[in-house]
C-alpha cells in the first residue's frame, strides 16, 4: 500500500509579525512532549514567546493545534491571511483577546466557540512563564453551506464571512464534555500514515461538530458570568483527573487567585473544591476497578495518585474499605496491589 508523505501546509493562522518571528521545523526537546501523532510540527520561535504548529489537511477540513509557551508577558496579534470559519477548542490556560469587530473575550480551558476570523488586528495576551494549548478545525465555505441548513450558528458564520466581518458565534461558553475531550484525542493520536486515516479523523471531526453545534445551539446566553466560569472549572476537573489539580493549579490555569477559586467553588457547589476533586477521582477509581481489568497501580495513576499507597489509604478512608476489595470475591485474601 503506499503511504504519502504528511503534507505541512503554510500557516492559515499566524500571531507574531512575520519580521519579528522565526520559523523552523526542529523542536526543542524541552517542548517535544506537547507534540501529538496527528502531523509534523513547526516551531514559530521570537523573543518573546515560542509557538508549536501542528497542522494538517484532510477531506477539506485542517486541523491545527497551537501550544504557546510564552518566555515574557506578551501580546500576540492573531490574524488570517484568508477568512478562516473555524470551531476552536481552548485545551490549556486561558487567553485574554480583543477580537476586531466583536470586542473583548476570555477563551478559557474546556470551553469552545466557533469563530470566524479575518486579515484584521486581533490582539491576545500571555503571562510570562505559562503554557497556552489550541485546538483548532477549520472549514471550507462549501463545507459550511452544507451544514447551514440545520444550524443557526453556520448561518452566522457565512454570513460574517460574506461580509468580510469577524464573528465570535456562541452567546454563551460552550463547556467541552468528556466526549468532546476523548474525539479531540482520537482526532490528535491518529498517526498520518495511519491506514484508517482517511476514513476515521473526518468521521470524528463530523462528531466532534455535531455534539458542538447541539451544544451552542443550547449553551447560556448567560455570557462570561461567575457561574459559567465555575461549571466550566467543574468540567475541566472532571476531564483531567489524571492532571496536577491543586488549588494552585486550577487557579492558574484560569488566571485567578486561589481565594477566589475557593470562594466562588464553594459559594456556588456548597463543597470546597478539593472536596470535589477528591470524590470525583475516588468514584472515577471505583468505577474502573469494578469496571476494568486494569491493575490498581495503573488505575490509581489514571486518577491523579501516583503514589499507590497514598491512594491506598485515601480509598480506604473515604470508602471504608481497601481499592482490592471491590475485585476481591468473598473469602479470598490477596495481596492490596
Amino acid at each position: 500500500m503506499h503511504h504519502s508523505s504528511p503534507v505541512f501546509p503554510k500557516l492559515r493562522m499566524r500571531f507574531i509579525a512575520r519580521q519579528h518571528s522565526v520559523l523552523r521545523h526542529d523542536i526543542p526537546y524541552q517542548y517535544r512532549s506537547r507534540l501529538h501523532p496527528f502531523a509534523g510540527a513547526i516551531l514559530e520561535e521570537s523573543a518573546t514567546v515560542d509557538i508549536v504548529h501542528q497542522v494538517v489537511q484532510i477531506k477539506g477540513f485542517t486541523i491545527c493545534n497551537h501550544v504557546f509557551f510564552a518566555k515574557e508577558d506578551a501580546e500576540i496579534a492573531p490574524y488570517a491571511e484568508e477568512p478562516v470559519s473555524s470551531l476552536h477548542c481552548m485545551i490549556k490556560g486561558s487567553l485574554r483577546c480583543e477580537l476586531a469587530g466583536v470586542g473583548q473575550l476570555w477563551l478559557r480551558a474546556g470551553q469552545f466557540g466557533f469563530f470566524q476570523l479575518g486579515n484584521e488586528l486581533n490582539r491576545a495576551w500571555l503571562k510570562k512563564g505559562e503554557i497556552y494549548e489550541s485546538f483548532h478545525i477549520d472549514f471550507t465555505r462549501e463545507q459550511l453551506l452544507m451544514l447551514a441548513p440545520y444550524s443557526d450558528i453556520v448561518r452566522e458564520l457565512l454570513s460574517k464571512a460574506e461580509d468580510n466581518m469577524q464573528a465570535y458565534a456562541i452567546p454563551g461558553a460552550g463547556i467541552m464534555s468528556p466526549r468532546f475531550y476523548e474525539l479531540i484525542g482520537e482526532i490528535r493520536d491518529k498517526h498520518p500514515d495511519h491506514k484508517m486515516k482517511e476514513i476515521a479523523v473526518p468521521a470524528n471531526i463530523s462528531l466532534l461538530l455535531a455534539i458542538a453545534l447541539m451544544d451552542a445551539e443550547t449553551a447560556s446566553d448567560a455570557g462570561d458570568t461567575e457561574e459559567v466560569l465555575f461549571a466550566t472549572i467543574q468540567a475541566y476537573i472532571l476531564n483531567n483527573l489524571s492532571g496536577e489539580l491543586g488549588n494552585r493549579e486550577i487557579a492558574r490555569e484560569y488566571s485567578m487567585s486561589v481565594s477566589r477559586l475557593k470562594y466562588g467553588y464553594k459559594r456556588i457547589y456548597q463543597e470546597p473544591v478539593q472536596a470535589f476533586v477528591r470524590r470525583v477521582r475516588l468514584e472515577r477509581a471505583r468505577d474502573l476497578i469494578s469496571s476494568t481489568n486494569y491493575p490498581l497501580r495503573q488505575i490509581a495513576e489514571m486518577v491523579g495518585y501516583m503514589d499507590y499507597g497514598s491512594f491506598s489509604r485515601i480509598y480506604r478512608r473515604f470508602y471504608g474499605h481497601p481499592p482490592s476489595d471491590v475485585r476481591r470475591p468473598a473469602g479470598n485474601v490477596q495481596n492490596d496491589k
